[in-house]
């Protein structure tokens, strides 16, 4: 899965489970050791009757949690800057419970993993199943 994804699974932080996605933010110095944020793997380990859903506000779509799915997507682009099309949220939960477990996959150790490129490429476009609300 690390080849395909062009990252490494080493170079993150050990899965953070989150019930009812309580917000937990990472301290400064986790990103003064690790670097800045790759990529994102926010697994669904239960799913809610109603609500919950993960929403890009940004690109104004969303996706529903559904138990033993998984979410990919890069934070950052190729060249390292932010990707501001993944900023993503929480939506309540209205009925039932919703866990969820991230894994944060941090920028230093992945250099000759997934590399700069001389230039920015076509491809770096959204992807993934996500549907319009």
């Amino acid at each position: 899965m690390a080849k395909n994804l062009q990252c490494h699974k080493r170079h993150g932080q050990k899965d953070n489970a989150i019930k009812g996605m309580a917000k937990k933010r990472e301290e400064k110095n986790q990103f003064d050791k690790r670097g800045n944020r790759v990529a994102t793997v926010l697994f669904y380990m239960s799913q809610p009757t109603r609500g919950g859903f993960t929403v890009y506000t940004d690109l104004k779509m969303g996706v529903a949690p559904s138990l033993h799915d998984a979410l990919f997507w890069y934070n950052l682009h190729r060249d390292g800057n932010g990707d501001l099309r993944t900023r993503h949220a929480a939506c309540p939960v209205l009925t039932g419970v919703k866990w969820v477990s991230n894994k944060w996959i941090h920028d230093r150790g992945q250099e000759f993993i997934r590399p700069c490129p001389l230039k920015k490429e076509k491809n770096e476009e959204f992807v993934g199943d996500v549907r319009p609300f």
